[in-house]
């Protein structure tokens, strides 16, 4: 470069040093932007280097032979700093080439120039706008973009919520059905996947999968498709063992009736169930089979025509030609019961009884008041008793058994029906009278007379007073301090005549004998009791606690209450001596029934003392009749 001086030599040395530094300077700074396209900056304030010593020294030189030759040297100064600051800034105009991401936005560049159109890249197709923009996340021309850039192949991709499927070709399936790893699979026109919807019957789960075999809620509705994946359209149809209705939209009917049938809730048909529906303010009962009762019953509710309720109200029924009372509840009513202030009495079947006869006792124990409400004497569950209709005391009826009349609450009774209720009863063989308390137990009363009918029933309230004839059950009323005429071992011999085997009683005639003599208490009734009692000395109380006599145990807990003895002969010794001080000198002198007599507080049975007479009857017979 020339260099022209204008002024003196001296001067323009000086001059010229900082600057051939800083042309050095740059220099250097063009060699190293050019391999680190980094700019690095020079301070002019900065002591000089012993390298840019040697070049002010070797400028000092230059500047003596030019002064020796006095050649003018013209300095283009501003020349110099322009061209100096034009390479500079092509050494900073990098050629781009490859991936260049500019404002956000991802471009490739070959030969300094951005790529536009497709370019397949490693493998990977990508498209590029007019400004060389890469498409990402959307679609070009029904072809799919991860958010990558790469072309969606065979694979799903989710732009902007929705979902597309693009096959090898990388366009996205449009306007049609697409079986995607054994999947099916719907795209309407725009290639958006459908799902939670129906296509031409066909059901789409969340997922966008047909559904096969499966249920899907759509808008709060329930639909089901078949193994087709159609949906089902207004019919039954039964899944997993329950049936279910589809209507024509098929759309799972629930909560209402579908002709005799009902859909619950979860929309399964109401099978072997009550079911409440508000609408008609009544209850139904679905039957097996899914159909609604109609008149007939469900246990002790009616259900009438259209399968409603029956409820306070009477209902005639023709099949068992009997009126029935439905309560608030819908169940029938049994025995008393007031009706507008008057009252009718029903069976236990709930059958209305116009002329009630009979009443069963229905807890455990009863009590039979008078007139004025004392306790006269009470009776066991199942106990028969006769009622009386000209009376009634409040809520008590007027009833009679075994001798005793009195009353009982209603409460405590059940009505019976004659025509389908064993009632006891006596009836003769033409040898003797018998008491029938049950169809499987009878017991001998009675010689026959003459005044009896074989096979005709009898009814007596107190046992003794028929229907044209009038008996006298002397053991029944037989004074129990009189003793038997039957010795020690005639009583003993009682047990292998009657065939009793395994009695601890056995064997033990002089113990009675004994208890008679010593308390005054008749042996053949004490034996006669304790075979009652104790089943012939072989009960679990008897074995247990030696006690033959059923002394305090009672009917609510016999076992646990019953007294126990030492051994059996202080149980048979006991046991006179208790029954001498608690009902013989209390008057209570014979068996009697439950007007009079033991049996009136002794046992809840009515017929016990009449059973107790009977096998004494039975033991004089076998051992001669002495007594």
């Amino acid at each position: 470069m020339k260099r022209t001086l204008l002024v003196s030599t001296a001067v323009l040395a000086l001059a010229i040093v900082p600057t051939t530094s800083v042309f050095a300077e740059d220099s250097k700074t063009t060699d190293q932007s050019q391999t680190t396209n980094k700019s690095q900056s020079v301070d002019k304030n900065q002591t000089p280097t012993s390298e840019e010593k040697k070049v002010v020294e070797y400028t000092k030189n230059e500047t003596a032979k030019t002064e020796k030759k006095k050649e003018p040297v013209v300095v283009e100064e501003d020349n110099s700093k322009k061209e100096a600051i034009s390479n500079k800034e092509k050494v900073e105009e990098v050629p781009k080439n490859g991936w260049q991401k500019e404002n956000g936005e991802w471009l490739f560049y070959e030969n300094n120039q951005p790529i536009k159109n497709w370019k397949k890249i490693a493998g990977v197709w990508y498209f590029f706008d007019q400004n060389g923009i890469m498409a990402s996340n959307r679609i070009v021309n029904d072809y799919a973009f991860h958010t990558s850039g790469a072309m969606v192949e065979n694979s799903w991709v989710k732009i902007a919520d929705k979902w597309y499927y693009a096959t090898d070709s990388g366009k996205i399936v449009r306007n049609r059905w697409e079986r995607v790893g054994n999947v099916w699979y719907y795209f309407n026109q725009d290639g958006v996947m459908a799902s939670n919807t129906l296509v031409d019957d066909y059901l789409l789960n969340s997922s966008g999968a047909m559904a096969q075999n499966d249920w899907e809620k759509i808008a709060d509705k329930w639909y089901y498709a078949t193994d087709s994946g159609k949906i089902v359209r207004n019919k039954w149809e039964k899944i997993n063992g329950i049936w279910y209705y589809f209507n024509s939209d098929g759309v799972m009917a629930s909560n209402q009736w579908k002709d005799a049938y009902y859909l619950k809730n979860s929309g399964a048909m109401a099978e072997k169930e009550w079911i409440f529906d508000k609408s008609y303010n009544s209850w139904f009962y679905l039957k097996s089979g899914g159909a609604y009762a109609s008149r007939e019953w469900i246990d002790a509710y009616y259900l009438k025509s259209g399968g409603y309720m029956a409820k306070n109200e009477w209902i005639f029924d023709p099949n068992y030609n009997a009126w029935y009372y439905l309560k608030e509840d819908g169940s029938y009513v049994t025995g008393a019961f007031n009706i507008e202030n008057k009252s009718y009495f029903f069976q236990g079947d709930g059958k209305w009884i116009q002329s009630p006869k009979y009443f069963k006792v229905k807890p455990i124990t009863a009590y039979i008041y008078s007139e004025s409400g004392d306790i006269l004497s009470y009776v066991n569950q199942g106990s028969i008793v006769t009622y009386d209709s000209s009376k009634s005391k409040g809520s008590r009826l007027a009833v009679s058994i075994s001798g005793l009349s009195g009353y009982m609450n209603q409460n405590d009774l059940t009505l019976v029906d004659e025509e389908s209720e064993f009632i006891p009863h006596y009836t003769t063989d033409g040898r003797f009278l018998y008491h029938e308390l049950s169809p499987y137990t009878s017991i001998r009363v009675a010689p026959h007379t003459s005044a009896m009918k074989i096979g005709k029933k009898y009814y007596s309230n107190d046992g003794e007073h028929f229907d044209g004839f009038t008996i006298k059950n002397r053991f029944l009323f037989k004074n129990l301090t009189e003793p038997t005429n039957y010795s020690a071992d005639e009583l003993n011999r009682v047990y292998s005549m009657m065939n009793i085997r395994n009695s601890r009683l056995a064997g033990k005639g002089a113990i009675f004998k004994e208890a008679e003599k010593r308390y005054g208490v008749n042996a053949l009734y004490l034996m006669a009791h304790s075979a009652l009692e104790s089943a012939w000395g072989r009960s679990q109380i008897a074995n247990d606690k030696n006690n033959f006599f059923g002394i305090a145990a009672y009917d609510t807990s016999p076992y646990d209450s019953a007294k126990k003895f030492d051994d059996v002969d202080k149980g048979i010794l006991g046991a006179a001596k208790w029954i001498r001080e608690n009902y013989i000198d209390r008057g209570r002198d014979h068996l009697g029934n439950k007007a009079t007599g033991m049996n009136v507080r002794y046992a809840s049975d009515p017929y016990w003392g009449e059973k107790i007479a009977s096998i004494m009857m039975n033991i004089n017979s076998r051992l001669g009749g002495k007594d």
